[in-house]
């Protein structure tokens, strides 16, 4: 997040005044974004979660109320937009390939934030019985200049070794949290494919192991 923090900051300096799109910002919207791509509709968007700099700048005719799913191109130029923003939305949705792919359509640079595999893959952080969030469709991770989707496969929640656990007085720690991407130009994207059962049980125990004994969690009332 400070990484895009440095950029919006930046782009707040910028006197030509930069055209900024926010994908899925309904929740926590950008004050800097000047059009906006959201499933739920503008006169309920959460203003109280806004984040960046300055006031608000999106209007509602600036506003595209669409599923995301159901489109196969966004209503804008190529390169229309200095930057996008795409927070907590990929995880969420049927294609995200498909959007990553728009984004560096419509845009020149853009940042990506989305939970980090060990938080999606920890239970406890919303119920004690099942990892991560119900609606999450993707265990989503960077690497390098690469995002990488791997579908979010119902057996996670069923096996200590493929899993972390929370109990209600811990958290997962800040560093587990959240996992982003800064991008010029263009990234990289792909979907991890495991069609195998056995191959998807090796993947899940291997990345659970490959964490070793780093320290995921800590106690609620301490900082990290």
């Amino acid at each position: 997040m400070k990484s895009l923090d440095d950029r919006l900051l930046a782009l707040s300096r910028d006197p030509s005044q930069p055209q900024i799109l926010d994908i899925g910002g309904w929740f926590a919207p950008c004050r800097q974004a000047t059009h906006m791509v959201d499933l739920m509709p503008f006169a309920t968007m959460n203003v109280k979660g806004a984040y960046g700099h300055g006031e608000m700048r999106i209007k509602p005719e600036n506003y595209f109320q669409i599923d995301l799913g159901a489109v196969d191109r966004l209503p804008f130029a190529d390169k229309q937009f200095d930057f996008v923003v795409c927070r907590h939305t990929l995880e969420d949705i049927k294609d995200p390939i498909r959007v990553c792919h728009e984004m560096m359509r419509v845009a020149k640079s853009g940042y990506i934030e989305t939970p980090h595999r060990v938080y999606e893959c920890t239970k406890g952080v919303e119920r004690h019985w099942w990892c991560g969030h119900y609606h999450h469709r993707w265990l989503v991770e960077v690497e390098g200049n690469k995002i990488v989707f791997q579908f979010k496969p119902h057996n996670l929640h069923s096996n200590p070794a493929f899993h972390w656990r929370c109990l209600p007085w811990q958290k997962v720690r800040e560093e587990f949290k959240n996992t982003s991407l800064s991008w010029d130009h263009k990234f990289e994207v792909q979907e991890r494919l495991i069609i195998d059962y056995g191959e998807l049980k090796t993947s899940l125990k291997q990345f659970k192991k490959s964490l070793g004994s780093r320290r995921i969690k800590r106690l609620r009332w301490l900082q990290d």
